[in-house]
């Protein structure tokens, strides 16, 4: 069941290129008001991002359970891939990337850096702004896609696989929650959100150890389809690391999985620098990379299956 679950919100994403119309977080901004708006969780730490996060999961859990009980596996199937849909990651991720690519070998930062907006985080965004070099610009933007891969599939499929679809929604949560308390942050009117910034700190740890388990099952897997002796060197390296975030530790895995990768390796014209093809080699072959490790998590759930009925 879990695998037709998986395939058949794999095979929407692909049509739609995202989550498509089930992906409307409103409700998650009106929700996350609400609770930083009433006064029981004023001035106590902890309270309002639990509620925030843990009630909808449980939600679901509940919705799961009454649809298994009235329909049967019908019923966890037609609850079940809606939910996982809404939990992958938000935009298109190809289209993005693409767009990213087009302005980078124009040699157009200003039209690079809006294009790998979607990509980023809301404070990476503005420190983007400042950016002068084309080579700042790059290391950002591959660090920024190659997290943004990872939480819009890798870590959703993770949770799902351990915990079912509660944990897939108890990871996007996680990350929604994270990214609504930044915004307020950042902006001068967070309205009621204001009172949850203190919980941002809380909320920023808790996505970083809901993320340890699934960053280094992703790092494992690059080390299978690409350079193995590069990667798993940082995998180990980094497997009890307390201290990087998960996007320098993704980081770290895709360099050493990529390997030796060359300009040669680029799908531009001739008309672009060295330096440019170099750099479009990389984000190519991260691409790439990440192609493969999906497809070998969905065969060995395959296989599994298949072994295990």
């Amino acid at each position: 069941m879990a695998l037709l679950i998986v395939l058949l919100a794999l095979g929407l994403v692909q049509i739609w290129g995202s989550g498509g119309p089930l992906q409307r977080d409103g409700w998650f901004s009106h929700w996350a008001n609400f609770i930083y708006g009433r006064g029981v969780v004023q001035g106590k730490s902890g309270i309002g991002f639990g509620l925030l996060v843990l009630l909808p999961v449980l939600g679901t859990a509940i919705v799961l359970a009454f649809a298994e009980a009235m329909l049967g596996w019908l019923g966890v199937l037609l609850v079940s891939v809606p939910v996982l849909l809404y939990s992958f990651g938000r935009g298109n991720f190809n289209e993005a990337l693409a767009g990213y690519l087009r302005a980078w070998y124009q040699g157009d930062l200003d039209e690079a850096k809006k294009a790998a907006e979607p990509l980023m985080e809301p404070a990476e965004i503005v420190r983007a702004q400042s950016i002068s070099s084309a080579q700042e610009l790059h290391g950002m933007v591959f660090r920024a896609a190659a997290y943004r891969a990872f939480e819009r599939l890798f870590a959703v499929l993770f949770w799902f696989l351990l915990l079912g679809i509660p944990g897939a929604m108890l990871y996007r949560l996680s990350h929604l929650a994270h990214t609504e308390l930044s915004k307020a942050s950042l902006s001068e009117e967070g309205g009621a959100l204001a009172a949850g910034t203190a919980d941002q700190g809380l909320a920023a740890r808790w996505l970083w150890l809901i993320e340890w388990m699934p960053v280094r099952a992703i790092g494992f897997s690059l080390a299978i389809v690409g350079n193995f002796a590069g990667c798993y060197r940082a995998w180990r390296d980094h497997l009890t690391c307390k201290h990087s975030s998960t996007e320098e530790v993704l980081e770290h895995y895709l360099e050493g999985a990529l390997g030796g990768i060359d300009s040669s390796e680029c799908s531009a014209g001739a008309a672009v620098s060295e330096g440019q093809r170099l750099c479009g080699a990389e984000i190519e072959g991260m691409q790439a990379l990440l192609s493969r490790a999906l497809l070998m998590w969905v065969t060995l759930m395959a296989l599994y299956g298949l072994f295990a009925s």
